[in-house]
């Protein structure tokens, strides 16, 4: 006779956990609000491009083959080509643009820029040769490529049967990859200038057969006289189709690659948040505009903001909405980026997604995509609008018409999730998206509890209207919470994790949503013994996915085992002690915030170009030094 499952047994599989990592070559990646770069190679190489796309609910990308990229850079000298890998010097200037140095010694000097100006439908890819010897230089240098596949990406990629159109405009000088299913579906639009003291010509050439990977190849030849250099721009314009893909080219090729650098450079430079430590500031900010241009984007088809979990196919749950994403995690890092674009975020959200709101995940267009109620994405939209007043001190959203009523129908969402024998608020997914043991978890109710005192002060001060008593309902959530919610524990009375409303309580730690984050959002005191038990235990042998004896030290889940750099985020966020270290010496993707990392070396082991994470990161690490730095 068979015997019955466990609970415990029948969520594991229930869960959808994170997919491990492939051991992967370091990728580089920038971008703007209008197209992204996610997967660039070591060889310069532009592996993939996509854009968002309202109609399509999801991106649309440009990719090449498994043998050939999208564009690759080349550089001959005499007819010697020099390859970049395992030779080139890698950086990021700025914090966000990628640059590579190849010194060849008493010959040249090859370096390779990446470039996107925000607010522009495209951005630049400049190469130059300085001759370092002392005759000249025949020099050929500029871009191959494939068009292999187009595809639609919302967590996996798809690919789009599609009629593809590969043709030089002699009107724009471009030449232009068109995509189209019946109607034209996106393009992206090649351009090159060279700068040359003598002056230099640029050509393409192409071969697009029917039904195969269109191939092409777009360079200048010169000679370079010694001590002077030489460079060529690569223009890229992407729009919905060909001739408004060629128009963007021709205005990038108008205004210049040098002063669309200056307009770039500049841009980064007004929001770089500087910071004592400048391996610190640097990870802060690589991170932050990482935040901005992947968690955050605009529609080609609509010129609408869209808030996604991230724009890089390699997070394997990409192209889609989450209210924890967009509210809990990148919202703080906006914040410090750019406060208009915060608040445009707050209307976007309240305008779009408010339908579903606590639901598991949406398409980018406000539908439901994954079912799936959560408490803690319930409360995230108070709690963001919370912080936005607090931090820009702009009291003016409650006027607009969508953000008023939009808190009446989330806090009637909040109350129906109320069991009146527990006293305390339902939830049926936990905060890494898997099913719960017990329905009243502690943390979700925490976050409600911070919700409701946030709402009786909107009462408080006449600035919002609704018969409920949100006094009265945060201080009897608040006495339900420690009655009900806490317990003995290894390191004394501590938070339980969930608790069935009936003398059963679970003891553990999820870092998307953790108990450490209760004093930070201010539902108790930092100096609460309650609370600093709680973060002791977290941070100790007794919780099995705390890996303490490992190199890179810091919690994990459940859902995905390994540590967590959120869980480190949390560490600086609890009691400002620890996590920054973990951050610095923890290579994570690149530099860039990811799920998890391997214990013994840091490196991703779980969900790479984690980008809504990477505002939460940017945000931890300024919380670090804020008494170091100026109030955002």
């Amino acid at each position: 006779m068979a015997g019955t499952l466990s609970r415990e047994d029948e969520i594991a599989a229930l869960m959808t956990p994170s997919p491990e990592l492939a051991e992967e070559e370091p990728l580089y990646l920038t971008g703007n609000e209008y197209f992204s770069l996610p997967d660039i190679g070591a060889a310069g190489e532009i592996r993939s491009l996509n854009v968002l796309h309202m109609g399509a609910r999801g991106l649309l990308e440009f990719r090449g083959t498994e043998e050939s990229p999208l564009l690759a850079p080349f550089a001959r000298v005499k007819g010697e080509e020099f390859l970049l890998p395992g030779k080139a010097t890698w950086s990021y200037r700025h914090d966000w643009l990628p640059h590579f140095e190849l010194r060849v010694e008493g010959r040249c000097l090859i370096e390779g820029r990446i470039f996107a100006p925000p607010g522009r439908r495209g951005g630049c890819y400049r190469l130059r040769l300085a001759n370092l010897s002392t005759a000249p230089l025949a020099v050929e240098m500029g871009w191959r490529g494939c068009w292999g596949q187009f595809n639609h990406l919302i967590f996996k990629r798809r690919t789009v049967k599609r009629e593809q159109s590969v043709a030089y405009d002699r009107w724009t000088g471009s030449l232009i990859l068109e995509a189209r299913s019946g109607l034209p579906l996106a393009a992206l639009a090649l351009a090159l200038a060279a700068e040359h003291e003598g002056g230099a010509e640029t050509q393409w050439e192409f071969a697009a057969p029917p039904g195969e990977p269109a191939s092409y190849q777009g360079w200048t030849s010169m000679k370079v006289a010694p001590g002077s250099s030489a460079a060529l721009t690569l223009f890229i314009a992407v729009n919905l189709e060909s001739d408004g893909a060629g128009t963007t080219a021709m205005d990038l090729k108008r205004h210049g690659a040098a002063a669309l650098a200056a307009e770039t450079e500049r841009w980064l430079e007004e929001r770089r948040i500087a910071l004592p430590d400048p391996a610190a500031a640097a990870l802060l900010n690589r991170n932050l505009f990482f935040n901005y241009f992947y968690a955050l984007g605009r529609a080609l088809d609509d010129d609408s903001l869209v808030p996604v979990t991230s724009r890089s196919p390699r997070y394997y749950v990409s192209a889609a909405y989450w209210s924890r994403d967009a509210l809990l995690w990148s919202f703080p890092g906006l914040l410090l980026a750019d406060r208009g674009t915060a608040r445009e975020l707050l209307l976007t959200v309240f305008r779009r997604h408010l339908d579903r709101a606590g639901e598991h995940a949406h398409y980018i267009n406000g539908t439901l995509l994954y079912p799936g109620f959560e408490l803690d994405q319930l409360s995230a939209h108070f709690l963001a609008l919370k912080r936005y007043e607090a931090v820009t001190g702009d009291l003016s959203l409650l006027e607009e018409e969508t953000i008023y009523r939009g808190l009446k129908l989330l806090a009637q969402k909040a109350l129906a999730q109320f069991d009146p024998e527990v006293g305390l608020y339902r939830t049926f997914l936990d905060p890494s998206d898997d099913p719960v043991l017990y329905p009243f978890l502690i943390y979700d109710n925490a976050l409600l509890q911070c919700a409701f005192s946030y709402l009786a002060s909107l009462q408080e001060e006449g600035r919002w209207d609704d018969p409920a008593d949100f006094a009265g309902l945060a201080a009897a959530l608040q006495q339900e919470i420690y009655r009900q919610g806490t317990v003995k524990g290894p390191r004394g009375i501590m938070f339980a994790w969930a608790v069935d409303g009936k003398g059963r309580f679970q003891l553990y730690d999820n870092p998307p949503g953790s108990l450490q984050l209760l004093a930070f959002y201010g539902f108790c005191s930092p100096r609460d013994q309650v609370f600093r038990n709680t973060v002791a235990w977290i941070r100790s042998a007794s919780n099995p996915y705390f890996h303490g004896d490992s190199p890179f030290a810091e919690t994990g889940s459940k859902h995905a085992p390994n540590p967590w750099p959120m869980g480190a985020c949390n560490d600086i966020l609890a009691l400002n002690e620890g996590g920054v270290d973990f951050l610095l010496r923890a290579p994570m993707d690149n530099g860039f915030c990811c799920e998890t990392v391997d214990p013994q070396t840091g490196r991703a082991s779980t969900g790479a170009a984690f980008a809504s994470a990477a505002g939460f990161l940017a945000h931890a690490l300024w919380w670090a030094y804020r008494d170091k730095t100026q109030d955002p």
